[in-house]
């Protein structure tokens, strides 16, 4: 089976513990796929605050209009949220320890 996939990707987790799981189950997938934490607000269907992660390529340069796009198409109310976070990336799945990826 074969699947095509468009990078980056957005999703939302409630709980930031999640995102090292993440990052693991995308790693196991493909070493060159990360997980950065690049944003904190509300689904347009309203709700509770999530926090929304970004999956994406090693190399891919991360633009903010693909940025944005990503976590549209996901679902952030980008209306009724802060600005969005410069992404982070966790250093061997420890939510502690993160770094800003190369641009």
């Amino acid at each position: 089976m074969e699947a095509v996939v468009k990078l980056p990707k957005a999703f939302s987790v409630h709980d930031d513990c999640e995102l090292p799981l993440i990052q693991d189950l995308m790693a196991r997938l493909n070493p060159r796929l990360l997980v950065a934490q690049v944003a904190t607000g509300v689904h347009v269907d309203g709700g509770y605050t999530f926090i929304w992660g970004l999956v994406y390529m090693d190399g891919q340069p991360l633009t903010d209009v693909d940025v944005a796009a990503a976590l549209k198409e996901a679902g952030l109310d980008a209306q009724h949220n802060a600005e969005i976070q410069e992404p982070r990336i966790w250093v061997n799945n420890e939510s502690g320890v993160t770094e800003t990826p190369p641009t």
